[in-house]
């Protein structure tokens, strides 16, 4: 198939999270089934010592990638990338949209439209309460003069869990819909046990300590407020409070306070997005992975972390929370305080056995390879491509 992804950020832009990661390795992914995958994209969120250059087809790990110039406006803005898919929407057999409010994403439909090209919408959780929450008229007022039409075009829409599906029945889109999860690479998300070791040696963790980790972007959006208070109550424990991530919102400094305040400063840690390579040994020295988020439609770091087989402890509002608790290496509470003081404590007392974490480990690794989402969302392409064929 001819597949166009158009989507207004794209890798290495990754200070804009998981939709530019999870995307990246789709396309990626399709390619190496023999697909022909070409994105669309602007060069908002790219360092300039990336060395990429903007209107020219590039190719980035098998996969024809053309970077428009953003320019200053509200949202992403940019006229060359809204050109080209109007220019290039006709070469493809389908055009998969990511980018819900976004201004660029109304040229995609008008694009698509115009050439008969069947397009798919990825909302990836923009639909969802909490979205609605922040900006609720303005985006209101958008969604009926834009978005709503966008969306109620498109000949399908995929879903990254049940929950985001959930938040979206309401809308009643007409689209053929799909539930396909995020996929990871398994060959660089796995259990690097040299890795570990080096980096508690590095950080002075003792083998007895029990490291809990959170990794992802600072925001008041993860909930991340509910771990001082949990953490508070288990005094007796060993523990050390990891955090690897960029600050989007003053959160570090609220929760550097919080901790402070309880005198727990000394066992907490922050740092900066990593590489790849070191996370995954920081995935891998870790013992659980926490995320409390207030939404989440999938959550990205959690499959990653579980691919290391690090026990992941989750509120109920993250849409992966089903297919963790599913492994028997993830569990899933409500943002209660008191619930999450004592799962903590019971997981850091009586940690998985080894033998029982690798086969947990490895069944999650089987179930979300790239592979399997690339072919999943492939065999989604042709649905959607033969429910158009059937009404034409």
């Amino acid at each position: 198939m001819k597949i166009i992804h158009y989507i207004p950020t794209y890798a290495p832009a990754w200070k804009f999270g998981g939709p530019v990661l999870s995307v990246s390795q789709l396309c990626e992914a399709l390619a190496g089934q023999g697909h022909e995958v070409e994105v669309i994209t602007t060069d908002a969120g790219i360092a300039p010592e990336e060395g990429i250059p903007t209107g020219m087809r590039l190719v980035r790990n098998g996969v024809a990638v053309t970077y428009y110039q953003c320019v200053p406006g509200l949202g992403i803005k940019s006229p060359d990338m809204e050109a080209a898919i109007y220019a290039r929407a006709g070469w493809a057999d389908i055009v998969h949209v990511t980018g819900v409010w976004q201004r660029v994403s109304r040229a995609a439909r008008a694009a698509a439209l115009a050439a008969k090209t069947p397009y798919v919408v990825s909302p990836r959780g923009a639909l969802g309460v909490y979205s609605w929450g922040q900006k609720r008229l303005k985006k209101s007022v958008y969604y009926l003069l834009a978005e709503r039409a966008n969306m109620r075009a498109a000949s399908g829409l995929h879903y990254t869990s049940e929950m985001e599906r959930e938040e979206c029945a309401r809308f009643r889109f007409p689209g053929l819909a799909r539930i396909i999860p995020n996929g990871i690479d398994t060959a660089l998300w796995r259990r690097d046990v040299p890795g570990a070791e080096a980096w508690r040696r590095d950080k002075g963790f003792g083998p007895g300590a029990c490291v809990i980790l959170s990794a992802g972007r600072l925001h008041h959006k993860k909930g991340l407020d509910l771990l001082p208070v949990a953490l508070g109550r288990l005094a007796d424990i060993d523990f050390r409070m990891v955090f690897v991530g960029g600050d989007d919102d003053g959160t570090k400094d609220k929760l550097a306070a919080a901790f402070g305040r309880l005198g727990l400063s000394g066992r907490v840690f922050f740092y900066d997005r990593l590489s790849p390579e070191t996370l995954r040994s920081v995935y891998s020295a870790a013992d659980i992975f926490v995320l409390p988020s207030r939404h989440e439609n999938f959550g990205n770091a959690v499959l990653e972390a579980m691919a290391c087989g690090c026990a992941a402890l989750v509120s109920d509002k993250v849409g992966f929370g089903h297919e963790a608790g599913a492994t028997g290496l993830g569990f899933v509470l409500p943002r209660d305080p008191d619930k999450w003081a004592a799962k903590l404590a019971a997981l850091a007392r009586e940690p998985l056995p080894a033998h029982e974490r690798r086969e947990r480990m490895e069944t999650l690794r089987g179930r979300f390879d790239i592979r399997r989402t690339a072919s999943d969302m492939a065999e989604f392409y042709r649905q959607v491509l033969a429910a158009r064929r059937a009404v034409s």
